[in-house]
């Protein structure tokens, strides 16, 4: 089928208007590449990146620090330096092309070729490499060490004698794959090698490696657990059973492990938790509940970790599994029932999305090495505890959101009751209640903090003495989203961060960050001295340590930078001691995916605006000699680009509104050009976004129409609750109207297109006006009255909410607000409808149930107006999952708006269609010739 689409791209896309360079088109799309991984190593030496083309084979690069001495691999990813600096490795997968063919021959996964493992010795550029890797890790914290895990050689049968032999019995799903295990030190050479290796784990600090063998005979299976030193470089047993071992976990300091082990082999399996220190294992649950909750086992499902400080192991607890009745019963025997009770917390529908999870559901449970003691922290009425300062701290933060479910159905966002829990005890202590908005604890536990919807402001309390302080009360500067348009209180901005101990919180208003005593007692400080407020920059806390939980309180710290006149952006740095922050780099552009090494000021981060790229670019930390690494699509300067534009203009309400205008390359202001119009809620504050050359998922590629002479016009809306289609008709016409102004739009030739929310507006809009020659509508509302009543069937949840207090932004119930559900709803005036109409809408629509879209199309079709309807069959809201579902719609939507815009030849399947029995066959791509 490749070649149709490539044959449709050759009709459509043709060289044109410049001789000197081509037009972006849907054949160009596979080669065109992304920046993918970017890390640099922890002593700021070398970094390395992935450059990958949209279809086929990419390329690894590592180099030192500022692009020098540059190695590359093909088809190599998953990079990981490791934590001493000494090695990168990486795995190299099988040619594209390969893989494509197996999957054409319907070969099964599991015999599609490994991925090999690579180690690049980083002080010699000597290369090592192993075949069909399963898995492979590295130390987080100071080793040299590596441990990769290899598919273990399959026995070939003897077939020396011919002789009838019993067939060898398959061992049980439950039984664990296994490999052949390397541990290696790349800087030294050492090199160890272990057989039936089912799980392995290092300790953070790289000086303990533990792994776990398992094997299965005639008789029964067994399972034993080893741990290998790296300094002694020996190893030693601590466990050997039959039955299984699951969840081998080690702590920080590489002297503590725990796992699971069962010795059941049937499909109910019991575990018990092992604890090991000083080469002996002991088990400190068991299956008989003494230890735990009266019919609680410990759980493979949950988690096994150490605190930080190694003094707690956190694991999962769940009921016992249930005994399977035997089934005699045939399936036609058999009753299959959802029982719907209007009592229930959650609808039938979202219990049901939420089945594995729940029947998966652990309880958090901490074992006090110090004391042996086992505390169980979660419970089924408290079920979401979350420890702080990395399970060090005396206290865990939980949340309770039980009561309020039922309400889930149509408030939005859900309400909840917020618990401290004593982690030594078990003792759980309310905090707050009936809290809708954010709330938690500090880092440490101290304090409860939450902002407060009814006055909008922040809070905290302190946990100990329950001494409740207002934040935020005389600032002067809302802390609360100023655009906010919905009808509901506005949400905060939210908190930057805790400096150590505890000791000041971070909060943000639009532009600044605030510096706050949680006990009241000093006065608030404007931590970057109302330097954001002034230049209309937008400031926001950037940490580079994720280990760190807190602000220092010496030294300096970046903060992410916004220009909201200019739409730049780039990094200021500030301190805890306040004064004016100091600009390190701001220009037109947009950063993203910025890293520091751990040991040094280098950074490595990725930049790009319309024109270019985000490509890779290293520095020190205060961006000084800033240098670019990669030019990932050199061919861009092949193609008409174009150029991108603020546009102001003043809306129907009085208001002065934003967009962005996208024009040729090679503009004439005296010429006519073709309008493709998109929206769907802000788009100016992305005026320094690049496009990279793509299919589409849902929308149109800026890039793709303006390289082909269209103009593209973005333009901002904001909306009056109660109104949502009149909301987008003021500021999309008013600002379509603008744009005609200028003088060089094609009035008679403008086309509309949206996806999801813009799906719905587009399919409003035209009920509004025949300003617009052809629509697009991906995946609308057409109905709010049918919708309304309706389940996102992703989720499972009730859609009410959403027409309630969110997105629609009705503001009232279907019977409260009947009017304005009509009103709004475009399947009800498709009579007034003159556009000619393409919806996109599949069966597979998790967000908006693609009814909606048969709605409208019905309508439209009763009416005898043009409308067509695209279903790619099992396809979701966006075309996320299939290329050439994304190829087909990219190419279709262009052939559409080019037959109505640009009045090029029309393809069949506008004119025709594509009955049932040609699907598959025959895809109408080929034009047909005027008459």
């Amino acid at each position: 089928m490749k070649h149709l689409y490539l044959l449709a791209a050759l009709l459509l896309f043709s060289l044109a208007g410049n001789a000197q360079k081509k037009v972006v088109s849907p054949e160009i799309y596979d080669d065109w590449k992304d920046v993918n991984s970017t890390q640099i190593s922890e002593n700021g030496k070398f970094i390395s990146y992935e450059i990958n083309p949209q279809v086929g084979d990419g390329v690894l690069t590592v180099s030192q620090a500022n692009g020098s001495n540059k190695q590359t691999f093909e088809r190599a990813y998953k990079a990981k330096f490791s934590a001493n600096s000494s090695f990168l490795v990486f795995q190299v997968k099988a040619h594209y092309d390969t893989i494509r063919n197996l999957k054409i021959k319907k070969t099964k996964k599991d015999k599609f070729p490994k991925d090999s493992v690579f180690v690049l010795n980083l002080s010699n550029n000597e290369l090592t490499g192993f075949a069909k890797v399963m898995s492979s890790a590295v130390p987080i914290e100071e080793s040299g060490w590596l441990a990769i895990l290899l598919k273990a050689e399959e026995a070939k049968p003897d077939t020396s004698e011919k002789k009838k032999v019993k067939k060898k019995a398959k061992a049980p799903k439950s039984d664990p794959k296994t490999g052949t295990l390397i541990v290696l030190n790349p800087e030294t050479g050492a090199k160890f090698e272990y057989k039936n290796v089912a799980e392995y784990s290092f300790s953070r600090n790289g000086k303990l490696l533990g792994f776990s063998t398992f094997t299965r005979d005639t008789v029964a299976a067994k399972s034993t657990v080893e741990l290998f030193y790296t300094e002694k470089q020996e190893n030693a047993g601590i466990f050997e059973n039959t039955g299984l071992v699951k969840k081998l976990s080690l702590d920080n300091s590489g002297e503590q492990a725990a796992f699971l082990a069962t010795e059941d082999t049937a499909k109910r399996k019991l575990y018990r938790l092992f604890y090991s220190k000083s080469n002996t294992s002991k088990a400190i649950t068991d299956t008989i509940g003494t230890s735990l909750t009266s019919g609680y086992t410990a759980s493979p499902n949950g988690k096994i970790y150490f605190s930080r400080n190694d003094e707690r192991l956190f694991f999962g607890v769940a009921p016992k599994p249930r005994v399977e009745p035997k089934d005699t019963l045939l399936d036609d025997e058999k009753v299959k029932l959802d029982m719907w009770h209007w009592q229930d917390p959650l609808l039938q529908p979202q219990q049901l999305k939420q089945l594995k999870r729940e029947q998966k559901r652990t309880y958090l449970t901490v074992f006090h090495v110090k004391t042996s003691k086992i505390v169980q922290l979660s419970t089924k009425c408290l079920n979401d505890v979350r420890p702080l300062g990395k399970g060090n701290a005396e206290l865990a933060v939980a949340y309770n959101s039980k009561p309020y479910l039922h309400r889930m159905s149509w408030e939005m966002p859900g309400y909840r009751d917020m618990y401290a829990v004593n982690i030594e005890t078990g003792d759980r202590k309310l905090l707050l209640t009936d809290i809708q908005s954010r709330c938690n604890l500090s880092p440490t536990g101290k304090y409860a903090y939450w902002y407060n919807n009814a006055d909008s402001l922040w809070y905290a309390k302190d946990v100990a003495t329950e001494k409740e302080v207002l934040l935020t009360g005389e600032l002067g500067a809302n802390l609360y989203v100023e655009s906010h348009d919905y009808p509901q209180d506005p949400y905060p901005y939210g908190i930057a961060a805790w400096s150590e101990n505890d000791k000041y919180v971070l909060v943000y208003d639009k532009y600044d960050i605030w510096k706050i005593d949680p006990t009241g007692t000093e006065k608030a400080v404007n931590l970057t001295n109302g330097y954001g407020r002034e230049n209309q920059i937008t400031f926001r806390y950037l940490s580079l340590d994720r280990d760190k939980e807190f602000v220092a309180e010496k030294g300096l710290f970046l903060l992410s930078a916004f220009n909201e006149k200019t739409k730049e952006s780039g990094y200021f740095s500030a301190s805890l001691k306040g004064g004016a922050p100091k600009k390190l780099t701001m220009d037109a552009a947009m950063y993203r995916s910025i890293a520091k090494a751990k040991n040094t000021e280098n950074l490595v981060w990725q930049r790009g605006n319309f024109n270019e790229y985000y490509n890779v670019w290293t520095s020190d930390l205060n961006f000084r000699k800033a240098k670019k690494i990669t030019d990932a699509n050199p061919q861009q300067s092949e193609y008409k680009w174009g150029s991108v534009e603020l546009v102001k203009w003043i809306s129907t309400e009085g208001k002065e509104v934003e967009g962005l205008l996208y024009k040729p390359e090679g503009f004439d202001p005296n010429k006519k050009y073709p309008m493709m119009v998109y929206f769907y809620r802000l788009h100016s504050d992305r005026l320094h976004s690049h496009y990279t050359p793509r299919p589409s998922r849902s929308i149109i590629n800026p890039i793709h129409y303006v390289s082909n002479d269209y103009l593209v016009f973005m333009p901002n809306i904001h909306y009056k609750v109660g109104y949502p289609g009149q909301s987008a008709y003021n500021h999309v016409v008013s600002g379509t109207l603008a744009m005609i102004g200028k003088g060089f739009v094609d009035k008679d030739n403008i086309g509309i297109q949206g996806q999801s929310w813009g799906g719905y507006q587009v399919a409003y809009i035209v009920t509004q006006t025949d300003m617009y020659k052809a629509a697009n509508s991906g995946a609308p509302v057409s109905n709010m009255t049918s919708a309304y009543g309706g389940i996102r069937w992703g989720t499972g949840m009730s859609r009410m909410f959403q027409y309630e207090e969110t997105q629609s932004r009705l503001g009232g119930t279907l019977w409260d607000k009947p009017l304005r559900y009509i009103e709004n709803s475009p399947v009800f005036y498709a009579d007034k409808i003159n556009t000619p109409l393409m919806i996109r809408h599949c069966d597979a629509d998790g967000a908006v149930p693609w009814y909606q879209g048969i709605e409208m199309f019905v309508a439209m079709r009763r009416l005898n107006k043009p409308a067509w309807m695209l279903n790619y069959n099992g396809a979701p809201h966006n075309l996320t999952a299939n290329r050439a579902n994304q190829m087909d719609f990219t190419i279709r939507m262009k052939q559409f708006f080019d037959y109505y815009l640009k009045g090029e030849p029309a393809p069949k399947w506008l004119i025709d269609g594509i009955p049932a029995v040609d699907k598959g066959y025959d895809m109408g791509f080929e034009l047909k010739k005027k008459e």
